[in-house]
């Protein structure tokens, strides 16, 4: 039996805006991330999720700089950042995504370490927890497009 009250309804949501985050948005450069082949875990109400391995190159760990500090021309998808800050390692902005009609406005903070990294996306009341883990080399972004863009 499905649970559908409200609260079931958030859970769902601040996941899915945790894997929009974490699917499409690679590391920021100037943090110590190592390029390569990533695999991501997400933990929301005691349930485990996978966003399933991704290669980030450096060009992507680039421009997801650029992104969550507002200095990209390139739009990205459902989702817009502001109020970055950085100290040191670790990162806080506030991203908001759009599907539908539905918002969802989420506080994250990130620290990444070389091969892994780790942070929390908070929206509604609900906490979602994210492990990343560095696999190993890899050459060919996850996140080109069949025409060769980003």
């Amino acid at each position: 039996m499905r649970d559908r009250s409200p609260r079931s309804g958030t859970r769902f949501t601040v996941a899915l805006v945790a894997l929009v985050a974490l699917d499409g948005s690679p590391a920021l450069a100037t943090l110590n991330m190592k390029e390569g082949l990533w695999e991501t875990t997400l933990v929301a109400d005691g349930r485990t999720q996978s966003a399933g391995p991704k290669c980030y190159t450096r060009a992507d760990i680039a421009e997801m700089e650029k992104l969550l500090q507002g200095k990209s021309s390139r739009v990205h998808g459902a989702c817009r950042y502001s109020d970055f800050s950085q100290s040191g390692n670790s990162v806080n902005y506030t991203m908001t995504c759009r599907f539908g009609d539905d918002e969802q406005t989420s506080a994250v903070s990130a620290t990444y370490g070389g091969d892994s990294a780790s942070g929390t996306i908070r929206a509604d009341g609900v906490t979602v927890t994210t492990s990343s883990r560095r696999l190993g080399n890899c050459s060919q972004s996850s996140f080109e497009r069949a025409d060769g863009r980003r």
